[in-house]
């Protein structure tokens, strides 16, 4: 018989010296496990047996460890014996087992799947790519979609992910535990997720979700803009995060923004009910209601504002409103709405604007029109770039 690639006790010693698996090789120990019935039953009665392992450790000694529980398993009805034989036979000690077994039931206590969670996932991914044309669908480390329309679909059921209303299908077999969406400059996507949820993202913005959602809970990482409606579900929860907030929910509608660079990251609540936390700090979270506004400052403290809290969704429907806003936050959501350079003088940035631009136009009379309603002047350098000077004398283009 031939040797496999990667046999199955390389594979677990490997997750028990906590180095990452492939997506890989988490599919072949999966596929392992689904098997059969006697594989799933090996491992779930190795857990019982182990009981309180020390999960801390990176390393077992797995032969004094199944000496250890030997005399606890040997009480066992005999087809506990002849499955812990087989164990045996496949050269995987009870400990390694069971070790296994607690780690992967973290993520699904049915399936047992050997799989990080979304916070290990979101560490090992790699920095995201906004400059390039392309919306990016990694489906996992072997596969990646690139989706050249400038507003695409994607729809998880539950079989397969629908892209652009079907025009492309891809089974869900050849998906990742979690996937990642990178919309860049210029592009917008929205996804329906597996529950049925609807994420709307705008462009410069990264999505990391899972394909399927655990039974306890649903969790997904966003930087950037987002507007979401969460499918209720009273059973799970629906957490958000985004590395400097936690934003859990049952079923609502709600607005976040948490471009990475930005000093505050916030929430805007249009319907529903959602609680907001500095990441990791749940104690220090705050409950929002419909037209509120949470803000996380620089100093990691929340501040709560009443809002017209559909004004900062209005990017979904093609407009830009502003109120007493700073040029220099308008021009920057345009660069990224239409993935543009747009140099602005100190002075020019400064300026404070009130009204609304149609984003369906091209960016060129965008500018054209701001420059004819604020002292400024716009100079067109080059496709794509552009620079904006303050000018009192004038606010027309010249």
């Amino acid at each position: 018989m031939k040797t496999p690639e990667h046999p199955i006790e390389e594979l677990i010693t490997r997750q028990l010296d906590g180095v990452p698996l492939t997506d890989t090789e988490r599919r072949k120990l999966h596929k392992w496990l689904e098997a059969s019935e006697t594989n799933r039953r090996a491992f779930l009665r190795a857990y019982e047996a182990w009981g309180d392992a020390h999960l801390a450790e990176t390393r077992f000694d797995t032969g004094q460890a199944f000496e250890n529980i030997r005399a606890r398993i040997a009480e066992a009805s005999k087809p506990r014996t002849t499955l812990r034989l087989q164990l045996r036979r496949l050269g995987i000690g009870i400990a390694a087992a069971a070790c296994v077994a607690l780690a992967m039931a973290s993520y699904h206590r049915l399936q047992l799947a050997s799989v990080p969670d979304i916070e290990a996932f979101i560490r090992q991914a790699e920095a995201p790519v906004f400059t390039q044309k392309e919306v990016q669908l990694v489906l996992s480390e072997q596969k990646t979609l690139l989706l050249e329309t400038q507003k695409s679909t994607i729809r998880y059921d539950s079989t397969a992910i629908q892209i652009n209303n079907a025009e492309k299908t891809i089974p869900k077999k050849e998906a990742a535990t979690f996937n990642q969406l990178v919309v860049p400059y210029g592009k917008q996507t929205t996804l329906t997720l597996a529950d049925g949820s609807r994420v709307w993202i705008n462009a410069g913005s990264r999505l990391i979700y899972p394909v399927v959602f655990e039974k306890q809970k649903r969790e997904i990482y966003v930087e950037g803009e987002i507007y979401m409606e969460v499918a209720h579900d009273a059973e799970r929860p629906f957490s958000v995060h985004t590395g400097k907030m936690d934003v859990c929910v049952l079923g609502t509608k709600f607005y976040i923004s948490s471009y990475g660079r930005d000093r505050t990251q916030e929430v805007v609540l249009l319907s529903g009910s959602v609680s907001v936390a500095p990441a990791g700090r749940p104690d220090h979270g705050i409950r929002i209601v419909p037209g509120q506004q949470a803000v996380l400052g620089a100093s990691e403290t929340l501040e709560v504002h009443e809002v017209q809290a559909e004004s900062y969704i209005s990017w979904i429907y093609g407009y830009l409103p502003f109120d007493n806003d700073r040029l220099s936050n308008i021009l920057e959501r345009l660069a990224r709405y239409y993935n543009c350079r747009i140099e602005c003088t100190p002075e020019a940035a400064a300026l404070t604007l009130s009204g609304k631009l149609d984003l369906k136009d091209d960016l060129t009379e965008v500018l054209k029109i701001l420059s004819v309603t604020a002292p400024i002047q716009l100079q067109i350098i080059s496709p794509g770039n552009f620079r904006i000077d303050y000018n009192p004398a004038s606010s027309r283009l010249n």
